[in-house]
């Protein structure tokens, strides 16, 4: 099963071969069979961007550098901070980004 995020205020899929799916709340979440996420990833909800039948990844690590002027944590790559350009502090412990 693939988990399809729906638009805001759609409550679920009607799907052309008659596959209904339901979401808990407006604008939450289905499980849809791997042929019917395919689907919605190749059709107009998927090449727009409204809804996605995929993987979903993030980016990024559980450490940070501080900038203090800022009150920020940037990724652990980040040796200057990418919004005053001052340089940031030793890595941050883990589970205490901003």
């Amino acid at each position: 099963m693939t988990t399809v995020r729906l638009p805001d205020g759609c409550k679920g899929l009607d799907l052309q071969d008659g596959a209904k799916y339901t979401a808990s709340r407006p604008g939450g979440t289905v499980d849809v069979e791997p042929a019917h996420a395919r689907a919605i990833q190749r059709g107009w909800y998927g090449q727009s961007g409204t809804m996605r039948g995929g993987p979903q990844f993030s980016f990024g690590t559980r450490d940070g550098r501080q900038c203090v002027p800022c009150k920020r944590t940037w990724n652990v790559w980040s040796e200057v901070c990418p919004r005053c350009g001052l340089p940031t502090g030793a890595p941050a412990a883990a589970g205490s980004a901003a």
